[in-house]
């Protein structure tokens, strides 16, 4: 009895670090140079099927001038890309939606509409909504590897980082 306090908090720290193991370290290009970067991320002068940006995708991490933000704690934000062009998603607050166009490495999000509801709880959901919703107007790049998506702006500066939803 008296290690059964220990197996709750050993198991919480296993997956702490099983979730961090979990992505891709992009490839760097030749033409690294020539790439838009955030980060450690680099743009594949080759592109990206657009195809592979339809479905759902939630934040992992918004950037705001080269500085990783991780949202806010106890919400969520859902991005779903519909292969008619349109998306669609939730910000913890407010569902929203739209309308997108890529090629092989640039995009387009325009007609953005949401109610833009209040929400008092978490305290800084609605300074990461206004956040998220700048960045994801500005987005220019993208970006997909397996399982991760990044929306960035020309300077690389500024994104979004997402992981591919499975249900």
């Amino acid at each position: 009895m008296r290690y059964l306090g220990m197996v709750i908090p050993i198991l919480m720290m296993g997956f702490i670090i099983a979730s961090g193991c979990t992505g891709y370290a992009p490839a760097k290009t030749a033409d690294s140079k020539n790439s838009p970067q955030m980060g450690s991320l680099v743009f594949s002068p080759k592109g990206t099927d657009p195809s592979s940006l339809v479905g759902p995708w939630y934040v992992k991490a918004l950037i705001i001038n080269a500085t990783p933000k991780v949202p806010v704690r106890l919400t969520g934000i859902q991005l779903t890309f519909h292969a008619n062009g349109s998306f669609s998603g939730f910000t913890s607050c407010n569902p929203y939606a739209g309308m997108w166009q890529a090629d092989e490495k640039h995009i387009t999000i325009s007609q953005i509409i949401s109610p833009m509801t209040y929400c008092s709880e978490p305290p800084g959901v609605m300074e990461q909504e206004s956040d998220y919703f700048a960045l994801l107007k500005n987005a220019s790049l993208y970006w997909v590897n397996r399982e991760d998506l990044v929306l960035s702006d020309n300077t690389g500066k500024n994104g979004l980082i997402f992981k591919r939803v499975y249900f």
